[in-house]
Formats: structure tokens, C-alpha cells, sequence
């Protein structure tokens, strides 16, 4: 059997994969505040509320994320430039 090569190598860590990780839990969270409504139980609405809240958490500190990342990736790539 042929091993596989990768021309280009994954983006572990990389901004795709941290835009993907930060969908999946903002997914996450507002299916646990789904189920919490759902479910009932005790403080139902205040336990959604808490994870509707960290759903928008999640995505402020990744757009947050990624502006810091363009800003110095365009800082690096005017100093390249400059010297």
C-alpha cells in the first residue's frame, strides 16, 4: 500500500482551525441552552441564558482573535517590506 503524502500540511493551530474550534463550542453552547429550555428542570431559563452568554462569549473572543492576528500579520509583512 502507497503511503499518502500532504503537499501542504494541516493547519493545526492555525487560524482555520481555531475558527472551526470556535463554532463548534458556540454550536455546542446554544445546543446546551436548547436543552436546558427544554428539559426543564431547575432554573431552566437562567441555566440558557448562561449558555446563550457564553456561546456570544465565545464568538467576541474569536473575532478578537482574528483581528489580532490580521494586525500582526500586516505589521510583520510591512516590516519584511520596509527592510
Amino acid at each position: 500500500m502507497a503511503a499518502a503524502t500532504v503537499e501542504k500540511p494541516l493547519d493545526v493551530g492555525g487560524p482555520i482551525s481555531r475558527r472551526a474550534s470556535a463554532l463548534a463550542n458556540v454550536k455546542w453552547f446554544r445546543a446546551l441552552a436548547w436543552r436546558a429550555l427544554r428539559d426543564g428542570g431547575p432554573q431552566a431559563a437562567s441555566r440558557a441564558a448562561n449558555a446563550r452568554a457564553a456561546a456570544r462569549i465565545v464568538l467576541r473572543q474569536a473575532k478578537r482573535d482574528a483581528l489580532v492576528s490580521r494586525i500582526a500579520r500586516e505589521a510583520l509583512q510591512a516590516d519584511r517590506t520596509s527592510s
